[in-house]
């Protein structure tokens, strides 16, 4: 029995799909921060609270999640689910080169405009936005993301469609390719979002033992349950990421998988993922139990906090690659 061709969808449905899926989930990510930084720690709220979480929300999805949008894109017409119809040619005869230092530009200059906005509005009127106003501001973001997508996923679409599978230009070391485009720009974004996360939760942490461990020490028993919820998120976050651009880079043919390796089922692959991040809080309680530590220099907790983050995203990153390779293998197998 033949197999059911594919659904395509044009390039305005896919745009469209595109942005609704990410919002959602952004969005999602947007509350539950909100609820560490407004809820957990309320008695500390003030207008630079909810301003400085708004503009990490700005600088990390509006410089960074249009470049991961148009990878997703390349994926899903990679698996031929998308054609480009005549009314949506661009004239384009090649994929945009580098997607995030691309869009980045525009990005930046889009989140910094934003953010001023912000800050003109509420300094400028004395407001001090509600958590729930400074929430729902933050998932603005959408707005000019949404803009720069539109702005490129035509042309780097078509020019996809134009060159066609694997001829694009084969990296001349995969290693370096997976640190420049894939380790550096994640460990940037994930940064951006995790370490005013920690700085604001351990500077409560140790505000709340000051009176017996003295100004600046963060307890121990803070770390393992941060650690291994950093790890998860991060982790998991970057492997979704990771997963669609390993997916285009080798449907263009910049890098292949060599092994013969079958990949294991992806929910099974995120169950792995969490488990690592368990066991990291367990190995961090564990060993500040054996060394006796019951404080950390504020400073050692977020040199710790950026070593955690480097290496949920650096596991992401090989995992990803290495998981995406064997389904992409798997993937040509069955179209042979």
């Amino acid at each position: 029995m033949s197999a059911v061709p594919a659904k395509k969808v044009s390039v305005s449905q896919l745009f469209t799909q595109q942005v609704v899926v990410n919002f959602v989930v952004v969005a999602l990510l947007i509350a539950l921060g909100a609820l560490l930084v407004f809820k957990v720690y309320a008695e500390q709220y003030t207008s630079a609270t909810a301003l400085g979480f708004i503009a990490a929300v700005y600088f990390s999805f509006i410089v960074f999640l249009p470049a991961g949008t148009l990878f997703a894109s390349r994926a899903e017409f990679a698996k031929g689910k998308v054609v480009v119809e005549e009314s949506e040619k661009t004239g384009a005869t090649a994929p945009i080169p580098d997607p995030l230092m691309h869009t980045a530009p525009l990005g930046v200059a889009f989140a910094a405009a934003a953010t001023a906005l912000a800050w003109a509005v509420i300094y400028g009127f004395g407001w001090t936005p509600s958590p729930p106003a400074a929430t729902l501001t933050a998932m603005l973001f959408v707005i000019p993301y949404a803009v720069i997508v539109r702005l490129n996923i035509f042309r780097d679409l078509e020019g996809l469609a134009a060159t066609g599978p694997f001829h694009g230009k084969k990296v001349a070391s995969k290693t370096g390719h997976v640190w420049a485009t894939y380790v550096i720009p994640n460990l940037v974004f994930q940064s951006i979002i995790n370490l005013p996360l920690a700085y604001r939760g351990f500077w409560q942490a140790a505000a709340a033992i000051a009176d017996r461990a003295g100004p600046g020490m963060v307890p121990a028993q803070a770390l393992a349950p941060d650690f291994a919820i950093t790890f998860m998120f991060v982790c998991s976050f970057t492997f979704l990421a990771v997963v669609t651009h390993t997916a285009s880079d080798m449907y263009e043919g910049e890098f292949g998988y060599d092994g013969h390796a079958r990949g294991i089922n992806g929910f099974l692959y995120f169950g792995l993922l969490l488990l690592m991040g368990l066991g990291l809080g367990v190995a961090v309680a564990a060993l500040t139990q054996v060394l006796g530590v019951q404080v950390v220099a504020f400073p050692v907790a977020m040199v710790m906090k950026f070593l955690v983050v480097f290496l949920a995203v650096w596991v992401a990153c090989r995992l990803g690659v290495g998981w995406t390779g064997k389904k992409f293998n798997d993937a040509m197998r069955l179209a042979a």
